[in-house]
């Protein structure tokens, strides 16, 4: 899968940051999980499309992208036409 455009979709389990990138978990191991990256000055970009980072734990997300390795299979966002929400994860209370 790496290095081809993907539709992948999740169930989001946790949000990291770091310096430059905020960072979307699909599992609890973020080292081999699937991983969202979004670049932290694209943020502003993804707000003003309604995108909200803090109410993403435990909701279900597509995500579309060229595929890249890092620690795990990873898709980059930039653009709120990347990445959808499609709600609540089937069984979440």
């Amino acid at each position: 899968l790496r290095h081809s455009y993907q539709l992948v979709e999740g169930t989001v389990h946790g949000i990291g940051e770091g310096k430059t990138l905020v960072y979307i978990n699909f599992a609890e191991d973020w080292r081999s999980d699937f991983t969202i990256a979004i670049p932290r000055k694209r943020l502003p970009v993804l707000e003003a499309a309604g995108f909200d980072l803090a109410a993403l734990p435990g909701k279900r997300i597509r995500v579309r992208g060229w595929v890249e390795w890092w620690n795990g299979p990873m898709i980059k966002v930039s653009h709120p036409e990347e990445i959808e929400v499609l709600g609540a994860s089937p069984g979440a209370g």
